[in-house]
């Protein structure tokens, strides 16, 4: 097993009761866009707290140089719902990419990381939610992509660069 079987931290996710709204305060706020809205999720399994559920929510990223900013707005159980229905908004977890994610759950757990949530998408790729302290004030996501969606990242990594500081919304043409 490598030393650390992940990439450096790329994204910063916030949950957000309203997508949109959000949208509208990142851009004309902190001077991050275009946000691309993802329209739906292929996710064909997914777990949730150790059982088999499908976590439904809405998301949109925008690049700030090479950090990934997401934007999540729950849709029902999930951790994400959780965070908010505990009264929290804002930083909710950071992102990690790794070419094999059971190879980085097991590094993660060797150093005491709990899974709490995953999916697995119908294009193959995986992702999974890890408290990495007791108190679950630091979670990780880790994401195993398909070249597809590395591409899909490139491409929004590469509208954010060019960013007219206007555009709220990037569509892939």
């Amino acid at each position: 097993m490598a030393d650390k079987p992940m990439s450096r931290i790329n994204q910063i996710a916030y949950m957000v009761p309203d997508l949109h709204a959000a949208i509208d305060w990142w851009t004309q706020v902190m001077g991050v866009g275009p946000f691309f809205i993802f329209p739906t999720f292929d996710v064909t399994k997914g777990d949730y707290r150790g059982q088999a559920h499908i976590a439904e929510f809405g998301a949109a990223i925008a690049y700030s140089g090479d950090l990934m900013v997401e934007l999540i707005e729950p849709r029902g159980p999930s951790i994400f719902q959780e965070f908010l229905a505990d009264g929290k908004t804002g930083i909710h977890h950071l992102c990690v990419f790794t070419d094999d994610l059971a190879e980085t759950e097991q590094w993660i757990a060797q150093r005491g990381g709990t899974r709490l949530q995953g999916a697995t998408f119908a294009d193959g790729s995986t992702l999974a939610y890890f408290a990495m302290d007791a108190a679950k004030t630091v979670i990780l996501e880790v994401a195993q992509l398909k070249p597809e969606v590395q591409g899909l990242f490139a491409a929004i990594e590469q509208a954010g660069a060019n960013w007219d500081g206007v555009t709220k919304i990037f569509s892939l043409p």
